[in-house]
C-alpha cells in the first residue's frame, strides 16, 4: 500500500514543479526583456547626448578661428587657455547626473510595476 501512495506522490511533487518552472522562466523572461529594452533607450539617450556634447565642442572649437582678429584677442584674453576642456567636464557632469537621476527613476519606475 505504500509504494503505490509513494508513486502518486512522486508525480504531483513533478507536477508543481513543473508548474514552478514554467513561473519561474515566464517571471525571468519579461524581467530580462524590461531591462533590455531600458538599456537599450538609455544607451540611444547617451550616445545622443555624447554626439550633442562633441557637437558643441566642436562649435566652441571653431568658433574662435571665424573671429575677426581683434575679437579673437579680446576673447583669447578673458578665456582661459583649457576652456574647451572646462566646457567638456561640465557637460560630462552634467550627462552623468542626467544618466543617474534616469537609472534611478527607471529602478523606481520598474519596483512599482507588477512583475507577471
Amino acid at each position: 500500500m505504500a509504494l503505490p501512495a509513494l508513486l502518486g506522490m512522486g508525480a504531483i511533487i513533478g507536477f508543481f514543479s513543473r508548474v514552478l518552472e514554467w513561473l519561474i522562466t515566464r517571471i525571468a523572461a519579461r524581467f530580462t526583456n524590461r531591462l533590455a529594452g531600458m538599456l537599450v533607450w538609455t544607451t540611444l539617450y547617451i550616445t545622443l547626448l555624447v554626439a550633442l556634447g562633441g557637437t558643441l565642442a566642436a562649435i566652441i572649437n571653431g568658433l574662435s578661428a571665424t573671429l575677426p582678429s581683434e575679437l579673437a584677442q579680446g576673447i583669447g584674453a578673458i578665456k582661459p587657455n583649457n576652456f574647451e576642456a572646462c566646457m567638456a567636464a561640465i557637460y560630462s557632469s552634467k550627462i552623468a547626473m542626467w544618466v543617474f537621476q534616469q537609472k534611478k527613476q527607471l529602478i523606481d519606475w520598474e519596483q512599482g510595476r507588477p512583475v507577471l
